[in-house]
């Protein structure tokens, strides 16, 4: 996340109407599937590398990783306006795209529900189509409402962990204040990992002390980690009810940890897994 100084700097030419802003690029896959919602994309003339949904945000010309961007490569798409979510940087990037005049609109990122309502309204106010956005939110209301209320079947959560890969060599879970967290509780999952902050190795010796019944790993993580048959393998993994039973989640970090307009359908998706007695469909709630 960028300085506090980085930040004012940026805000610093928020100042004014930003509803003409026609050249946009715009940072963090969140942000991006917001503007694609409200049908705002053809005003986009670039993104970052976490820019991956819907298909056609691959063909945007990329101007570095969310928390790595180029400076010199999102200047020379010659933007008006950069909408970014709040953990982009370096705060140097942020700070000469303010020198350079450029207006910089930092997206709030709460990872709830609420939340995923904050960002479409502060995308929408960036791109002055507020009335999209009621709409917007109109239907993720009536897709989340869905679930719950399909959720509530669920007498006991599942005990559960997330992973994310340390490099080839290991894997982390995820504690509490992760939006895996967010993610497992939304789904009716007990977040066995939720008695630490943030992310931690996941030992054989940890693993056996938490025994979590389903495990969720990023897609990604999988492929570092040399597959789901490797995975499975794993000393810490192997030796949990989890791998055993060979209850392991496997789902696309974006959608799963994005929280934006497809929370709703991430949030069914993962409890589908976790709880395959109960029925949950969206497609009458779309």
């Amino acid at each position: 996340m960028f300085s506090a100084a980085a930040f004012a700097a940026a805000l610093s030419f928020i100042s004014g109407s930003t509803a003409q802003a026609e050249r946009i690029v715009s940072i963090g896959g969140d942000v991006t599937e917001i503007v694609y919602a409200l049908d705002q994309q053809g005003r986009l003339v670039g993104s970052d590398e976490t820019s991956m949904y819907p298909a056609a945000a691959n063909k945007l010309p990329k101007v570095g990783y969310l928390r790595n961007l180029s400076a010199e490569g999102i200047l020379s798409l010659k933007p008006d306006l950069v909408i970014a979510a709040p953990h982009a940087g370096p705060a140097a990037v942020l700070e000469q795209l303010a020198d350079g005049k450029i207006k910089v609109v930092s997206i709030p990122g709460p990872e709830s529900i609420a939340g995923v309502m904050q960002k479409i309204d502060a995308v929408a106010a960036a791109l002055g189509v507020p009335q999209k956005a009621t709409t917007l939110k109109a239907s993720v209301e009536k897709r989340m409402t869905a679930v719950e209320t399909a959720l509530k079947a669920i007498k006991t959560p599942t005990k559960a962990m997330f992973l994310l890969a340390q490099g080839p060599g290991g894997a982390m879970a995820a504690g509490k204040g992760t939006a895996a967290n967010s993610m497992l509780e939304l789904a009716h999952g007990t977040n066995v990992a939720a008695g630490f902050d943030g992310y931690k190795p996941l030992t054989p010796e940890s693993a056996v002390a938490l025994a979590p019944d389903v495990i969720v790993v990023a897609e990604h993580a999988v492929a570092m980690l040399g597959g789901l048959e490797e995975l499975k393998a794993r000393p810490e993994i192997a030796i949990t009810p989890a791998g055993k039973n060979n209850r392991i989640i496997v789902m696309d970090a974006q959608l799963l940890l994005g929280f934006g307009p497809r929370t709703p359908d991430a949030v069914a998706t993962l409890a589908r897994a976790m709880h395959p007695d109960v029925k949950l469909d969206l497609a009458e709630a779309k």
